[in-house]
């Protein structure tokens, strides 16, 4: 059974255990009743009772079964709490039954046990109750690792709840079920927060290079270096500058689609494809005309020096209105990237601040020949519009025959985009700006892009058209149609079809992956958590939300292994800022080839293992791509030992860093 399966179906008979224990407990103080209800069987708590620790078995056999790092703490869980209240509830069952016995026990003892067995019945049947509630509590507020104090809290609120149900029985509170159901509701609602509050504790968010620990022990009893500040790591101008200028405003925009959207833009939609050629410096001056909430650029793939990141309280303060900032960087990498807003980018990027950035090779003839066609797509969704490049309705372009097309496709959505390409064979050239070496030819296949991804498609113009579609979408499309021949006059369809595997895709790795100093495990998760004081089902990483997640603390040179484990029920395109990470395994496949990916593309139940070379100091942004769990608690840091930075956020700072 799949990682994520095993999580649902745990969920499912965690809930489905307290309703059946919650059940027999209803049912036997219903029938203690002076009349009870005459449609309700005697046997009624039995059975409740005896599907309740069916449940709880199979709680723990599932999860017994599970590899640990999905399923540890929800096993911990399961036995600390679940075991022991089906226990009780078991006893509880016993109980009742003997009490109904066709041979009561006589004399004076056996009175006083026909008085005091129905009491301790209702009472286990509350533990019961009480305890499983806690359990289901714990899938729902447990990160990982699981720490003794949540587990304490939970198990003494359920002994809570059980001793107020036995004096309540004892008082005369029989056959009052509200009495013991309202203190077991209580006690739900109590551990539930506490819990989550126990976990959203927050931490100074500027205290980057005082938490956490460093990666490797050598490096660790080290003596500290000296401090700099992350304003001052701007990296070389070593070549001929390529000046351009953005202006971010709110404007009204009319899609070619003929729908007009309210967007927020760098002067178009989407912004201008920035084109620069490896060895220039690239200098972005930004200016804000009218973006109320602020706007910085950030370098999505492109591992610029950390001043020129564009994380709001982080790397700069936000741009407001009338304001301007200049970005600088060389272009040390080719390839397809693009740039987007990271203030309050949750709201933001979607109304349309982003654009693409293509840094091409310094011999012409790389990566494609002179004459080649290169065309950038980045997909967009908007107002109900899906943006193909500057389109939203389908749009075609004429390719001689014979000609080499390169297609950019950028992923600057929030969700995983499918694409499909009809019509001719084509490779997978790039991912994520990097080339890929040895990728064979593909036809018929799926192409999964994660948020924030990009995929560089190169195929040779044949002599029928050739379709490129995305799964779902309302329009965007584009048709590459051989010279004289006239566009399709129906736009293209989706074409299902076996998804392109990343992992054994490419020839193998010339050279083999360095040996790691260290190693760390992030455990993406859903859980409830207060957010920014308010509780809510956040998404954790390790079981808590920023800024309660602790950087990981790096010196420059070292080599880490991470493990990203994904236990929601949420894809999480995870991304690092300034570093590509190379990918060693996923779901424990090893990767065949070198590939080296920015976005990673997280589903449910999976497990990813990365290779990070700390080679660009300063303190870095990771967060999930999907924008909105990153504004739910997923953004944690990776801090060089030795940077600081003067920059806040929250408070009175108007810095935003989604």
């Amino acid at each position: 059974m799949a990682g994520s399966a095993v999580l649902g179906v745990d969920l499912l008979l965690a809930a489905a255990c307290t309703v059946a224990w919650a059940g027999a407990l209803t049912a036997a103080v219903a029938l203690g009743r002076t009349t009870p209800p005459g449609w309700l069987p005697r046997w009624a708590p039995a059975a409740a009772g005896a599907i309740g620790g069916l449940l709880g078995a199979g709680r723990l056999a599932i999860l017994a079964i599970a590899p640990p790092v999905l399923a540890g703490d929800r096993l911990l869980g399961a036995a600390a709490l679940t075991a022991p209240g089906s226990a009780a509830g078991i006893a509880a069952v016993v109980l009742l039954s003997r009490g109904s016995s066709r041979h009561p026990e006589t004399g004076a003892g056996g009175e006083a046990n026909r008085r005091r067995r129905p009491r301790l019945a209702l009472t286990g049947l509350v533990a019961a109750a009480a305890f499983t509630a806690a359990a289901f509590i714990a899938t729902l507020t447990f990160g990982t690792p699981a720490g003794w104090l949540p587990l304490a809290v939970l198990a003494s609120l359920a002994v809570l709840a059980t001793g107020t149900a036995a004096i309540g029985f004892g008082r005369g509170w029989r056959h009052r079920a509200v009495v013991p159901l309202a203190g077991l509701g209580a006690a739900v609602l109590a551990g539930s927060l506490a819990v989550s509050w126990m976990d959203s504790r927050a931490a100074p968010p500027s205290a980057f290079h005082d938490a956490g620990h460093h990666a490797a022990a050598p490096a660790a009893a080290s003596p500290p270096l000296a401090e700099r500040s992350v304003d001052s790591l701007r990296g070389p101008s070593t070549g001929p500058v390529h000046a351009f200028t953005l202006h971010a405003r709110s404007e009204q925009v009319t899609l070619d689609d003929g729908r007009t959207v309210s967007a927020l833009t760098f002067g178009s939609l989407p912004g201008p494809e920035l084109r620069a050629v490896q060895g220039e410096t690239v200098r972005v001056t930004l200016v804000n005309d009218s973006v109320a909430d602020g706007v910085t650029l950030h370098w999505h793939g492109y591992d610029v020096p950390n001043a020129m990141d564009g994380v709001p309280g982080v790397t700069q303060d936000a741009v407001m209105p009338g304001h301007s900032f200049t970005y600088e960087f060389p272009a040390a990498q080719t390839g397809t990237y693009w740039y987007h807003t990271h203030q309050n980018g949750s709201a933001d990027v979607p109304l349309g601040l982003y654009g693409a950035l293509i840094v091409d090779p310094a011999s012409p003839d790389a990566p494609l020949p002179s004459g080649a066609e290169d065309l950038t797509v980045p997909v967009h969704s908007i107002g109900g519009s899906t943006l193909f490049g500057y389109h939203a309705a389908p749009w075609s372009e004429t390719v001689a025959p014979g000609t080499p097309v390169r297609v950019r496709l950028i992923n600057t959505d929030q969700l995983t985009q499918r694409f499909s390409v009809a019509g001719a064979a084509f490779r997978l050239a790039a991912v994520d700006g990097g080339e890929v070496a040895g990728g064979a030819e593909l036809t018929g296949a799926v192409l999964p892009l994660a948020a924030g991804g990009r995929y560089d498609v190169v195929l040779t113009m044949p002599e029928r058209p050739v379709q490129i579609a995305l799964e779902g979408s309302r329009g965007g499309s584009l048709t590459l149609v051989p010279s004289g021949e006239q566009a399709p006059s129906s736009a293209p369809r989706f074409t299902p079809g076996p998804e392109l595997d990343l992992a054994s895709y490419g020839a193998p790795a010339a050279t083999p992956a360095p040996a790691a100093d260290a190693s760390a495990t992030y455990v993406a998760d859903h859980l409830l958590r207060f957010v920014e004081g308010v509780p809510r089902f956040a998404f954790t990483v390790n079981g808590a939300v920023y800024p309660n997640i602790p950087p990981l603390v790096v010196r420059e040179g070292e080599k880490v292994l991470i493990t990203i484990v994904n236990r929601s029920d949420d894809v999480h395109p995870m991304h690092p800022h300034g570093h590509h990470v190379r990918v060693m395994s996923i779901d424990g496949r090893p990767v065949t080839g070198d590939l080296r990916m920015d976005s990673l593309e997280v589903r449910p139940g999976q497990v990813w293992t990365v290779l990070l070379t700390a080679d660009n100091p300063g303190i870095w942004m990771d967060h999930c791509h999907n924008l909105n769990h990153a504004r739910d608690g997923m953004v944690f840091h990776l801090a060089y030992d030795g940077i600081s930075t003067p920059f806040a956020h929250g408070g009175a700072s108007a810095n935003r860093p989604e």
